[in-house]
């Protein structure tokens, strides 16, 4: 699942973003000189990508259904690493939080 989920966001990111695998189950996908509304576009077609079509699971070939919740945060004002990264995460929270399967954008 992971490795499918890897090449599904490669489908969905432009060649100048920066996408890698940052805990267990959680991605990070850095976008330079990109601003919240295109960031979250891109998010959002991203996670149609995931639940729209199963995954195929090769050991037993059975298809499973799998969704995520992203959180979306853009720099502002000279953010630190931590500072926006902290940002996204409490967004993904609110997405979990609100139901899953879905994206949220900072608002900060």
């Amino acid at each position: 699942v992971l490795r499918e989920f890897a090449n599904r966001i490669s489908a969905n990111v432009r060649g100048i973003d920066l996408a890698c695998r940052f805990g267990g189950e959680e991605f990070v996908v850095v976008m330079p000189d990109t601003d919240l509304s295109f960031a979250y576009m891109v998010a959002e077609r991203l996670r149609q990508s995931v639940a729209d079509a199963p995954f195929m699971v090769s050991a037993t070939s059975k298809q499973v259904p799998v969704t995520i919740s992203i959180g979306v945060a853009s720099s502002s004002n000279g953010d630190t690493p931590e500072v926006l990264l902290k940002r996204a995460d409490q967004a993904l929270y609110r997405a979990k939080r609100d139901g899953r399967n879905r994206v949220v954008a900072d608002a900060a």
